[in-house]
């Protein structure tokens, strides 16, 4: 049986490429297909001799090539997809949330699409978009609703080419249903719940030398008191920069509260903008993988959820390491965690009762209200092998 493996954009290394990454683990000799590919970013994970000499041909591979930003190859997406050639394949599986699901496979391909999301700038985010890249002037935003409505129409059109849809979350499940019309059946990411359940002896003073070279001076001192005092007293924010993950309104938060450290950990385009207006409490540092993503979240107090996310793989990966998650009141989140034993929350969109909530979770949190059983035994309902077990019978049956 001859497998293809699709997926978007690999630019970084995210929870969406987690996925793809399992498939490759499943299916060590498939071929793998993107719109783009930046091999200074994935290459540790998905290496360029894995990825079919079709995509170095695309005009979003080119695009992007030259420009270096996913942006400008927005509207040379569709043709893109539809120029891959799946003819030889048994199965496609599929990884999307933009254009992947447009791909065309023939009637004898089992087409498969796990899908994280609707695009959500084409649907429901839409005016939001707008906003994040300055299109107010009527100019700018004639042509993006023209180009939205077109997108819109195409990608209402290419859900129906799915064989089988697969919706990563009951938010999702209900996005796919509303503007899709279709049905899907819900499965939830793979999470390596092992890996962050297995306690680390891991000194923090390790990366220092790293982090004089790549971060703030602040981090360094932080490294000090933690060598002194063996606890280094901090909360995490683990999520790529962008204008949609509000992590500004975090940062100002934090800001207000200096007393209180804050690790943002991860980086894209908006990382400058970010630091430009956070205080000395607050650091970033680069995206980290393995053993030093474990330890610094188990070395931490707790997650900091700031945004609506139709499914996150990250409150699971930190339950699994014992810990509990602060987050805006959003009820897809409400699929992994549990109210009051796993996590507490803030419900004004604007973070008007951010500060307030934050300190009483924090006084609950050291009183040990959040016990670490209940996290990991709630991390666990979301293991790497349901994902994989699913997978096989679909791909196999």
């Amino acid at each position: 049986m001859k497998i293809a493996i699709l997926h978007e954009m690999f630019i970084k290394l995210g929870w969406a490429e987690k996925v793809v990454e399992n498939w490759c683990n499943i299916y060590p000799n498939a071929d793998i297909f993107t719109l783009i590919y930046d091999e200074k970013k994935v290459w540790k994970i998905f290496p360029k001799n894995k990825i079919n000499k079709q995509v170095f041909k695309l005009t979003t591979q080119k695009i992007y090539n030259l420009l270096k930003k996913q942006r400008f190859c927005l509207p040379f997406m569709s043709k893109s997809i539809e120029q891959l050639d799946f003819s030889d394949y048994d199965v496609v599986l599929c990884s999307s949330s933009w254009f992947a699901h447009w791909a065309i496979t023939k009637p004898e391909t089992k087409f498969i699409v796990y899908c994280h999301s609707p695009a959500r700038y084409m649907w429901d985010w839409t005016n939001e978009y707008k906003k994040d890249i300055w299109a107010s002037t009527w100019i700018k935003s004639y042509i993006l609703n023209k180009l939205f409505l077109k997108l819109r129409q195409w990608d209402y059109i290419a859900s129906k080419r799915a064989d089988i849809t697969l919706a990563n979350s009951k938010n999702t499940q209900k996005r796919i249903t509303k503007y899709y019309r279709k049905n899907s059946e819900i499965l939830y990411p793979p999470v390596e719940t092992w890996r962050f359940w297995k306690k680390i002896n891991h000194n923090l003073n390790y990366w220092l030398v790293e982090w004089r070279l790549s971060e703030s001076q602040s981090l360094i001192i932080w490294v000090s008191e933690w060598n002194k005092s063996n606890n280094l007293n901090y909360y995490i924010i683990i999520s790529a920069l962008t204008e949609f993950k509000k992590i500004d309104i975090a940062i100002n938060a934090f800001n207000k509260m200096p007393e209180k450290k804050l690790i943002i950990i991860w980086q894209w385009d908006y990382k400058q903008n970010l630091e430009k207006i956070a205080k000395k409490n607050i650091v970033f540092v680069w995206a980290k993988y393995s053993d030093e993503l474990v330890s610094l979240v188990q070395n931490s107090n707790w997650l900091i959820f700031p945004w609506e996310e139709d499914f996150w793989i990250v409150p699971i990966e930190v339950m699994a390491a014992w810990k509990p998650v602060f987050a805006y009141n959003w009820w897809g989140l409400k699929e992994t965690v549990i109210k009051w034993i796993t996590w507490d929350f803030f419900n004004s969109k604007e973070w008007l009762d951010f500060i307030t909530n934050f300190n009483k979770f924090d006084i609950d949190n050291n009183n040990w209200k959040y016990l670490s059983k209940n996290c990991i035994k709630q991390a666990e309902k979301f293991s790497e092998q349901i994902f994989e077990e699913k997978i096989k019978e679909l791909v196999e049956n």
